[in-house]
């Protein structure tokens, strides 16, 4: 019966720690010169990369790391019309940051979809 009860727990465990992931609802928008080129919403899972593209001209991945104090590391690659960039920064969930690159601005709001 023990032999049982340990299996059981075990099984238990392992599969908690698979459902343990948090997932995040990534929102940005991607301006060239004032103009908006692409606004995807993505579900991201913690730690592990998303992508979309969006014709030849542009395609975006974002990964999402939490931190502490209600905040996540966020790295993201981002191909624009021939122009690479990969900024990284911490953003606060449920707060819009946003960044520019020459005539390139990237807004992005992080919400936690779920513990």
């Amino acid at each position: 019966m023990k032999k049982q009860l340990g299996l059981v727990a075990g099984v238990f465990l392992a599969s908690t720690s698979c459902f343990a992931a948090d997932s995040f609802q990534v929102e940005t928008s991607v301006y060239k010169a004032n103009e908006l080129l692409a606004s995807p919403v993505m579900l991201v899972e913690e730690k592990q990369p998303a992508a979309i593209s969006i014709g030849e001209g542009f395609s975006y991945e974002v990964t999402v790391i939490p931190q502490q104090n209600n905040t996540a590391a966020v790295e993201t690659s981002i191909t624009l019309a021939g122009s690479y960039f990969t900024p990284s920064f911490i953003v606060e969930y449920g707060k819009q940051a946003s960044f520019e690159i020459g005539e390139n601005k990237v807004s992005i709001l992080v919400t936690k979809s779920k513990s």
